[in-house]
């Protein structure tokens, strides 16, 4: 008598490989759209973290000297950089198709000292929440606090 194991082992592989060719491609297919979502979604959250500080600029030195305020930026993942400049908040977003960066103008005067970057040691962009307390000096220059605190 004949045995039929070769046949058995045969089948088996063909039905593991006809599974394979048919989930690997959805597979992709979800991952792909999982990472365009997230760089959707990235940009709006990087939109908004900048809206809030040109508003919060814009808004302090409006109320003049005496006026303060603190707000709460969430800073996307894959952000390269945070940056407050003379006139633009500008957050600076890694991404598939290389960096792209988001970019909120204000009309506030800043004070020198309030034109900064976020950074960390390593000189990246930690992402997650930060308390930022925006007050105006006695010259009517918005003064930023990246710890929030007095």
């Amino acid at each position: 008598m004949r045995t039929r194991k070769g046949q058995s082992a045969t089948e088996t592989m063909v039905t593991i490989g006809m599974v394979l060719v048919f989930v690997v491609p959805i597979v992709l297919l979800l991952l792909v759209g999982a990472q365009a979502r997230f760089e959707s979604l990235s940009h709006v959250q990087a939109g908004s973290c900048s809206r809030i500080i040109a508003d919060s600029i814009n808004e302090i030195y409006t109320e003049g000297p005496g006026a303060s305020k603190v707000a709460i930026v969430n800073i996307p993942s894959n952000a390269i950089s945070v940056e407050v400049s003379e006139d633009e908040v500008t957050i600076a977003l890694s991404g598939r198709n290389g960096p792209t960066e988001v970019v909120a103008p204000f009309f506030g005067e800043v004070h020198e000292d309030s034109r900064f970057m976020i950074t960390n040691e390593a000189g990246t962009t930690p992402a997650g929440l930060y308390p930022l307390k925006f007050h105006a000096d006695e010259d009517g220059y918005v003064v930023i606090d990246l710890r929030g605190e007095d």
